[in-house]
């Protein structure tokens, strides 16, 4: 599984905003440290790949940052609770509640 780094700025406001150190620190330990999963650095050719998606797609920055790094990364899905994002002819959509 990979994900971007932005994911931690998404997931640690809740923890920030309430002062619950310890879930922060879970949340980092998991995203950073787990496994099986594969945070990724923003890069440059992430940023280029976000930014091509946004204007082909009319996706928002977080999501194309999100997006491109799956695509950079090989990923088959996406797996989003946006049951408005695009399938991509490179990635495919999927959402969570049309799975159940």
């Amino acid at each position: 599984m990979v994900t971007s780094i932005v994911t931690l700025l998404e997931v640690l406001v809740h923890p920030f905003r309430y002062g619950n150190t310890m879930l922060a620190r879970e949340y980092r330990e998991i995203l950073l440290n787990a496994k099986h999963i594969a945070t990724i650095p923003l890069l440059y050719e992430i940023t280029e790949e976000a930014a091509r998606l946004r204007d082909e797609y009319n996706i928002r920055t977080p999501d194309a940052i999100q997006m491109a790094t799956a695509i950079r990364e090989g990923a088959s899905f996406f797996l989003t609770n946006d049951g408005n994002l695009p399938s991509l002819p490179e990635l495919q959509v999927l959402v969570l509640d049309e799975l159940r």
